[in-house]
């Protein structure tokens, strides 16, 4: 009974691994890059692997690991637009830090988990036969969306592009999309990819004034009715030479292309020259 009940609960937790990896693995795919999350995985499958000798405990600590991790990275994308490397190692560190205290707050407890070789190799298959179907099947019913969000960003940023000496400038670009800009869009000119997360991003203020024209008795007064100042962003790209024609902006998840568009820039007369 208590073996049928040891087994019950490797799957489970094999097949709780696969869902919580395939919803995060969604996520990071949408919101940041894959990379990040597979690094977030291995480094603390490593260590685990290093600190228990009997493959059943390993796998089952992976498994764990792996929810921990999932529900991390989950969290985090929940409460910010980006996993930067501060970020990552916390994720890595709880990633560790769980699965090994867990472990040990049983063994003060008098338990101690034993899992045969066979077992943990049945929960590492039912973890893969899980994962890949579902981590599949999610990251396709994201693509689409994702595909519509990155072009009309792309289309956003080739609205008001210029050439400036070196340097590709992008003008009005809503600061509310500084991460997205950053995570998701790079520049690639003459054979050589420029990401955006090197840009220089600088910040515009702009102060409009709507004024009002009345005529009595053949005077015209003008009132100012309001004043509103507009806060815009400029992404510098600085290329090392000038482009000779055409480049292209295109949107990635790692070394995914998302997509692409190429953009003919303008050469712009009274426009400021962006700050260096």
């Amino acid at each position: 009974m208590q073996s049928n009940l040891r087994v019950v609960a490797v799957i489970g937790l094999a097949f709780g691994a696969a869902l919580a990896g395939a919803y995060s693995l969604q996520a990071i795919y949408r919101d940041g890059n894959p990379l990040w999350w597979g690094a977030a995985l291995l480094a603390p499958a490593v260590v685990l692997c290093g600190l228990y000798r009997d493959f059943g405990r390993r796998v089952v600590s992976i498994l764990f690991a792996t929810i921990v991790v999932s529900a991390a990275t989950a969290s985090w994308l929940a409460l910010n637009e980006e996993i930067g490397g501060l970020a990552l190692t916390g994720i890595v560190l709880v990633g560790i830090v769980v699965p090994i205290a867990v472990d040990l707050s049983l063994l003060d407890r008098g338990t101690r988990l034993s899992i045969r070789r066979p077992l943990g190799a049945a929960g590492l298959i039912a973890f893969a036969l899980a994962f890949a179907p579902m981590a599949t099947l999610l990251v396709r019913s994201q693509h689409h969306a994702m595909l519509v969000q990155d072009w009309m960003l792309i289309q956003e940023m080739s609205w008001h592009v210029s050439v400036h000496d070196n340097a590709l400038v992008f003008d009005h670009v809503d600061p509310k999309r500084k991460n997205e800009v950053m995570n998701r869009l790079a520049v690639r000119s003459e054979g050589k990819t420029y990401p955006m997360s090197n840009a220089h991003f600088e910040s515009v203020s702009q102060e409009r004034t709507v004024r009002t024209k009345t005529e009595k008795r053949g005077r015209s007064d003008t009132t100012v009715v309001e004043r509103e100042q507009s806060e815009e962003m400029r992404v510098v790209v600085d290329l090392g030479r000038k482009p000779k024609s055409t480049f292209v902006v295109e949107s990635t998840r790692g070394p995914v292309t998302i997509c692409e568009q190429q953009i003919w820039p303008s050469q712009p007369e009274d426009a400021d020259p962006p700050v260096s």
